[in-house]
């Protein structure tokens, strides 16, 4: 088991170390191991937690596909 820190994740990432703490910030990232100040990362559970996730499928889809753009208006006459 090896732990990355924050600037070990940037680096993995390609981003910048303020871009990991937005990524924090915003749930991106799994939960830090906090020892004083310094952070440190799981390099398995970060490269887990980043591999995309399988789309559930959908089934039995009734409506057809939603056409873009606003409703037009109906004249009647």
């Amino acid at each position: 088991m090896r732990y990355l820190t924050k600037d070990e994740v940037a680096g993995l990432l390609r981003v910048s170390v303020r871009t990991i703490t937005t990524y924090m910030s915003q749930g991106l990232l799994p939960p830090p191991l906090q020892l004083g100040r310094k952070l440190l990362w799981d390099e398995s559970a970060v490269i887990q937690h980043l591999q995309p996730k399988p789309k559930p499928i959908v089934a039995n889809k009734t409506a057809g596909p939603a056409r873009p753009g606003r409703p037009r208006k109906v004249v009647l006459i």
